[in-house]
């Protein structure tokens, strides 16, 4: 009998240790996501892990008319008109973003706007870019720290490839640089804030700096992207989707529809800041003012340091690689691209060699 109760008493025990297992389980989960939610730090959609009968974000539950996938399923290069809109293709009544191959030649759809070889499309990988993934108070916060240093400058200039660097006055009454913003979450957000205020929302203590704001926001994308690879029109236009920099006057995409069944906009490379006929331009002439000391061996065997603009030097080493056609001004997001990749090559190149120097103030003799 008393054995009978010891198997008992010990029986009740495990029961006792599962049970309370379950119950502290099920508290964790509460605590950090709630029913059917996300971790904070997740980036799991709101609706992932939901009752997927309601789930609009898959393939046969969205009758937007939109290719199916959403912001972040496979992503490709499109067909897309001189501001980088989506230009869509109708099949039966609905209505598709058309991809292309990699001589920009459009894609056969299938009946359900898939593509009939998937292999075929480009995709587009964001690398360090997906930083813009993160939640908005992120940006904002990094968006405060460069303003720390921002409203407290005195003078504002470039760098080689574009960056703000903010200049001070040191103990001496001396004017020198205080900091060049290189970090890519301040870049991000100093991007996102320029695409759509301009300098007229927190960025005021740049209004009479003589910067290009929209010059300035090329090379803030180009310092937040991978330091290694190109940058082209459809990632600088999936990028603004997904921070939403759609400016003060965004283009409505017909026929194209978000996940709320909204119509798709999309920033207006021609009319910048609302200024009708304000359309952005680029040309590569920017990097003629910029001059790099660079440390080279001669054929004699001594070193000696050459001063070079920063176009010569890229041009002498064939490494802008952007398709470019001499004489010719880049405008709307084509120019907005080529600023981008641009200035990543210049970053590349010279962060990439411990012999090249910047001079900020060189003024040639």
């Amino acid at each position: 009998m008393k054995k009978s109760a010891f198997y008992v008493q010990k029986l009740l025990f495990l029961v006792s240790m599962i049970c309370i297992a379950l119950i502290f389980g099920q508290c964790q989960k509460s605590e950090n996501a709630g029913p059917g939610l996300p971790d904070e730090d997740s980036d799991r959609p709101s609706w992932a892990g939901g009752n997927t009968d309601t789930n609009d974000h898959i393939k046969g539950n969205d009758d937007s008319g939109t290719t199916r996938g959403g912001d972040y399923g496979d992503l490709y290069e499109l067909l897309r008109d001189d501001n980088g809109v989506p230009e869509m293709v109708q099949i039966g009544e609905e209505y598709y973003v058309q991809p292309v191959d990699v001589n920009g030649e459009t894609l056969e759809l299938d009946a359900e706007g898939e593509l009939v070889d998937p292999l075929a499309a480009i995709p587009v990988e964001f690398g360090r870019l997906n930083i813009v993934r993160s939640p908005q108070s992120v940006l904002d916060q990094a968006l405060g720290e460069a303003l720390l240093v921002i409203n407290a400058g005195e003078k504002f200039t470039v760098d080689f490839c574009g960056r703000i660097t903010i200049w001070n006055t040191d103990v001496d009454g001396n004017l020198v640089i205080t900091k060049t913003i290189d970090s890519p979450r301040e870049s991000m957000a100093i991007y996102q804030e320029i695409m759509n205020h301009g300098f007229d929302g927190q960025l005021t203590a740049l209004l009479n700096s003589g910067l290009d704001p929209y010059l300035l926001a090329a090379s803030s994308f180009a310092a937040g992207s991978d330091k290694t690879g190109t940058v082209n029109i459809d990632e600088v236009v999936y990028i603004n989707g997904f921070m939403g920099c759609e400016g003060c006057d965004p283009i409505e995409n017909e026929n194209e529809y978000d996940f709320n069944n909204n119509l798709k906009h999309y920033f207006d490379f021609e009319n910048l800041n609302c200024v009708e006929d304000n359309a952005f331009v680029y040309d590569r002439a920017i990097y003629e003012s910029r001059y790099i000391k660079i440390l080279m061996l001669d054929p004699g065997g001594t070193y000696n340091y050459v001063i070079s603009t920063v176009r010569q030097a890229m041009e002498d080493r064939g490494l802008f690689t952007y398709r470019w056609i001499e004489g010719e001004q880049l405008t709307l997001v084509d120019g907005f691209a080529a600023a981008v990749d641009d200035a990543v090559q210049v970053l590349e190149f010279i962060h990439g060699d411990s012999n090249i120097e910047f001079l900020p103030e060189y003024v040639p003799e």
